[in-house]
């Protein structure tokens, strides 16, 4: 260091003219360019054109794949709630099935009734019997949702 610490000063001292001044700035530039850079680990692979390309090419395929299974997955699950809406209807629609058909065995007249020896009830009589226990039933139904979720609370005034 010392040595270049002496042509510097010796060249501040006597300001030598430079005559090719551009030249020079390229050739110095040349020489920086020239020298051998370290190789750069972790990013190196960047100057290769072909693994570049084909990582990008790899990286397109792998996106398209992933879409794909998401479409898939996606049309699956529509599916599945397809499903279970239909089987909650048609439970729904068989439970209604039975609560008619039992109500038209239990509204027949009397020559086609199947129970000959039934009671004859009056048929206002026997509707409100039915509002009355799909009420007691409601608030059954009430009364024990309530208890599952912890609510303390009196069930006889309840019911």
């Amino acid at each position: 260091m010392k040595k270049l610490d002496k042509i510097i000063y010796h060249l501040r001292e006597y300001k030598p003219e430079l005559h090719d001044r551009y030249t020079l700035e390229e050739n110095i530039i040349k020489n920086i360019n020239a020298r051998k850079r370290l190789p750069d680990i972790l990013f190196g692979w960047t100057d290769i054109v072909w693994l570049r390309r084909s990582l990008a090419v790899a990286s397109l395929f792998i996106i398209g794949v992933f879409v794909i299974q998401q479409s898939i997955l996606i049309n699956r699950i529509e599916e599945l709630e397809e499903r279970v809406t239909y089987f909650n209807t048609e439970m729904i629609l068989e439970y209604q099935r039975k609560n008619v058909r039992a109500n038209a065995v239990i509204m027949k007249k009397q020559g086609y009734n199947i129970f000959n020896d039934s009671i004859n009830i009056a048929r206002d009589d026997l509707l409100e019997m039915i509002r009355e226990y799909r009420d007691l039933q409601a608030k059954y139904e009430d009364v024990m949702n309530k208890k599952m979720d912890g609510e303390p609370e009196n069930n006889e005034q309840k019911l």
